[in-house]
């Protein structure tokens, strides 16, 4: 096992600019694939054609609510985080984070084409007209909640890099403190205002990783471990209200599991730290880990999720069968593993055509634009700062 500079108690500076070329660690890869299978199945219980709140009460519906309905929630903030860790360690430009939005474009727009394609021929009943439509721009529209949010984010992020080292160890921590106080604390109390899944929840960790990464003193082992069992605990908790309040007809399911709830970022946060401890490679891994946003698209395609959740793997027909949960992880990883191989597929195309010369065409627009906002600019300067 080997440690990277924060577990050795080292300080990253925001001033600081590190290069993390080289091979990717396999223990961070391992991590974002099994993000992926937690937000799948999280998919499963929420888009479901059976509510799950209609399960009898029994270990079967405890554990649907809490480590796949919940677990999805924590699967985001690990997916967000990997991100966002990597991110502090180089300059982020407006360029380079418009580039990588081109490039997360390409995708988005090969799978919505191909899926709505795929619908248009075999599934149309699950096909809305207003999907349709929507599926010709899906960045801007909204197709995938996920890229849209990030979009912004990666659009806003050169800026809230730069705000955020102006600020200082000082006000940087008193504005996570804040955060924490306005979205953190109030967490645990039942319907009050929280960050819905929307770029908001994204700038909201990057501000506590960000302060934690420049200035706090690298957690210990135990420390994460401890971060890690209270924020579990306060799952374990909330599920025995929820059960108890069940039986007097109050189903309401597990509130603290929601979008960027305290409990849920504890969790996340703290898988995250512990593989970061762990330094290995695997191409394996690496190659399947190159596919994890593809498991997202193509299953979280509103279409997909009728065709999925409602018609071919419905918990109503599947809860009753002998070693139910197990069967129903065993459909999972079916799922992923076909939707990774799909994306071989893409892969291999991409590789052939838009990947050879990689960003191209933004370098050649970018020149465009740049060129022509000079010449404006020139052109104002002469005409009116004379």
């Amino acid at each position: 096992m080997t440690s990277d500079s924060r577990a050795q108690g080292k300080h990253v500076s925001p001033k600081q600019v590190l290069n993390s070329g080289g091979n990717r660690n396999s223990s961070i890869e391992l991590l974002r694939i099994i993000a992926m299978f937690m937000i799948l199945a999280h998919h499963f219980i929420v888009h479901n054609g059976y509510d799950v709140q209609e399960l009898p009460m029994g270990p079967e519906k405890v554990f649907f609510q809490l480590f796949m309905a919940g677990g999805g929630k924590v699967g985001v903030v690990i997916f967000f985080s990997i991100s966002a860790w990597f991110f502090l360690d180089k300059e982020q430009t407006i360029k380079s984070n418009l580039r990588r939005i081109w490039v997360m474009e390409r995708e988005l727009l090969f799978w919505s084409f191909c899926l709505l394609v795929f619908y248009l021929v075999f599934d149309r009943d699950d096909l809305s007209k207003k999907l349709m439509v929507r599926s010709l721009a899906p960045l801007n529209m909204g197709v995938w909640w996920y890229a849209t949010a990030y979009a912004i984010f990666l659009a806003l992020l050169p800026f809230l890099l730069k705000g955020l080292k102006a600020l200082g160890r000082k006000w940087h921590l008193a504005l996570a403190i804040t955060m924490l106080a306005i979205w953190g604390l109030t967490s645990f109390i039942p319907g009050t205002q929280q960050i819905g899944p929307n770029f908001i929840g994204f700038i909201y960790l990057f501000v506590l990783i960000s302060a934690y990464k420049w200035y706090l003193k690298p957690f210990t082992t135990k420390q994460i471990w401890l971060m890690f069992s209270i924020g579990f605990g306060f799952f374990l908790l909330y599920t025995c209200a929820s059960i108890i309040l069940s039986f007097f007809g109050f189903n309401k399911g597990l509130f603290i599991t929601g979008d960027w709830k305290l409990p849920v970022i504890m969790i996340g946060f703290a898988m995250f730290l512990l593989f970061d401890r762990v330094s290995f490679h695997s191409g394996f891994i690496n190659k399947i880990a190159q596919s994890a946003f593809a498991v997202y698209l193509i299953t979280d395609y509103a279409a997909s999720e009728k065709l999925l959740w409602v018609h071919l793997f419905n918990l109503k027909h599947l809860y009753q069968q002998p070693l139910a949960i197990l069967h129903i992880l065993g459909i999972l990883l079916t799922i992923y593993a076909v939707c990774t191989l799909l994306d071989f597929i893409r892969q291999g195309l991409f590789a052939v055509t838009v990947d050879r010369r990689r960003g191209h065409w933004f370098e050649l627009l970018w020149n465009k634009v740049a060129n022509l906002t000079a010449k404006v600019a020139k052109q104002i300067s002469a005409k009116y700062l004379k």
